[in-house]
């Protein structure tokens, strides 16, 4: 018979026992603890290291960002501030009498001698009260074309008391067919009421090609948000995306809240992480953000940080390798110890468990019983017991087969374990297709409500029984308990169960019975 690996435990080894597993020549354990130092300070070095490279990069990458915010939210900045003094001078001359009283020539001259006229801004337009376009800076506009319909029109007629800046969302624009970004103002009468309004536009492709020369590939995705976080321009373009709101998302209305800084949060659209970079435009309600990934961030760090893994794990490795040695013959025997174990408790469990239903098995049951019993004794504690049997059961298999038997076995299991779910509750398989739940400290009105339980989840899932008095798959439950009930040996609990089952089997099946309460008892 082969012999066993020798396990001592700490708590009974014998005096002056020497560990041989770990204990050997004075130069191998030296070795050891010198290889041991050795790698945690390489660790430790290369830790340091790759901690100082990763935050070099994430301040590279931050200075970068919010240099190109403040270098492009400025000429932005500038742009629209260029535009609005158009529109400001088209409304301070328009509430002027004498400019009102000109002729149209000269009106038109006075009204927008001073409109902007850079390739990326769109001429400027003067609509009515009633929407109507009554001229512009471009004599080719069409006189009389309905506006009324548009955002901006809407907006200062639902808003009158706004007189400042109006920015929409990205639009088509009827007169020049072009995307354009709407701006525009309010007109006001002499005597303050509302005459109509002035608006131009910045075309989508002027701003499409002053973000172009950011470099988004590296820089991270450039984005200008307008009113209502609705996404004016963005690069990498996507068309898509312009016109969207991102009003509602978490890092939006956190930048609105800040005004302009950096943090890391959810992207704004799309999945992902962002470490975002943003500034508010001068006093417009308008947001320029840098959106870069943790990726892109770290890319380069990581490439160095692979190579320095690399060389570090080649040194781990030789230090790793004379330590495994040195180590390999305790390994071999706790392995062997650790199997052993594996065995001794897989056959431990095989021993009480029920190949079948994976509860426990009369073994088990047994096992737990006297054992329960013994603490409900000493405690005075209270423990019940369940007996459950499948209603017919051998009418169910001739007309079914065995194997349709063994699933209904099973799904009796399923149900017995959801039912009986405690830590402490013991649930097992003791015949054929009987059952029993031990429930250590539960009297029987709880025992009661366990045992009905089981009995509506196996009528639930509804089995087809054709031999059965209630055409589906049943069970009888019987419930006994202690100290409602003298019993004075754990077999003796058993038989009051039994008895409770039989009532509920001869009183029509699919029932739970209890035991009556013993007046000694009581």
């Amino acid at each position: 018979m082969p012999s066993t690996p020798e396990v001592v435990d700490a708590e009974t080894r014998p005096p002056g026992y020497l560990d041989r597993s770990w204990f050997g020549p004075s130069l191998a354990r030296w070795l050891t603890v010198a290889n041991f130092l050795t790698v945690a300070s390489l660790i430790s070095v290369a830790a340091l290291l790759l901690w100082q490279m990763r935050t070099d990069a994430e301040r590279r990458s931050e200075l970068t960002a919010n240099s190109l915010v403040q270098v492009l939210g400025r000429d932005i900045a500038r742009n629209v501030e260029l535009y609005d003094l158009s529109l400001q001078a088209v409304v301070d001359s328009f509430g002027r009498d004498d400019v009102a009283q000109a002729a149209p020539e000269l009106r038109q001259l006075i009204l927008f001698n001073r409109a902007a006229s850079a390739p990326g801004f769109a001429f400027l337009l003067l609509l009515d009260t009633n929407g109507a376009i009554v001229s512009g800076s471009n004599p080719l506009v069409p006189k009389g074309l309905d506006r009324s319909d548009t955002e901006y029109f809407r907006h200062f007629t639902a808003h009158p008391e706004d007189d400042g800046l109006h920015i929409s969302p990205p639009a088509i624009s009827r007169v020049s067919g072009q995307h354009m970004i709407m701006l525009s103002r309010r007109l006001s009468n002499p005597d303050g009421s509302f005459a109509g309004v002035v608006v131009g536009g910045i075309k989508i492709d002027y701003l499409r090609s002053l973000f172009a020369s950011v470099d988004a590939e590296h820089a991270g995705t450039v984005t200008l948000y307008g009113p209502d976080g609705v996404i004016l321009m963005r690069e990498p373009f996507d068309q898509s995306a312009i016109g969207t709101s991102v009003a509602e998302t978490p890092s939006y209305r956190r930048m609105i809240a800040m005004r302009d800084g950096s943090f890391v949060g959810p992207a704004t659209v799309g999945d992902g992480e962002r470490r975002l970079t943003f500034a508010r435009l001068g006093t417009e309600p308008l947001i320029l953000s840098i959106a870069v990934a943790p990726s892109r961030i770290y890319a380069e760090w990581w490439q160095r940080a692979l190579g320095l893994g690399m060389v570090l794990l080649s040194l781990c490795g030789v230090t790793a390798g004379l330590t495994w040695l040195l180590r390999r013959e305790l390994g071999r025997r706790e392995q062997a110890e650790a199997r052993l174990v594996a065995a001794n408790a897989h056959l431990a469990e095989q021993a009480t468990t029920d190949a079948l239903t994976g509860l426990g098995n009369r073994r088990r049951f047994d096992d737990a019983l006297a054992q329960e019993w013994g603490r409900a004794m000493r405690g005075r504690w209270p423990l019940s017991l369940i007996l459950i049997d499948a209603d017919c059961f051998k009418g169910f298999n001739d007309t079914y087969g065995h194997q349709r038997g063994d699933e209904a076995l099973r799904l009796i299991a399923g149900s017995i374990r959801a039912a009986a779910n405690r830590a402490s509750d013991i649930a097992c398989r003791i015949g054929g297709e009987e059952f029993a739940v031990i429930l250590p400290e539960v009297d029987m009105a709880r025992a009661e409500i366990v045992a009905e339980r089981i009995r509506a989840t196996v009528m639930g899932w509804a089995m087809s029984h054709a031999a059965g008095p209630h055409a589906v798959l049943t069970v009888s439950c019987g419930v006994t308990s202690v100290p409602e009930v003298l019993a004075h040996t754990p077999s003796a609990l058993g038989a009051e169960a039994d008895a409770a089952l039989y009532a509920a089997k001869g009183a029509g099946r699919n029932l739970v019975r209890c035991t009556e309460p013993s007046e000694r008892a009581l």
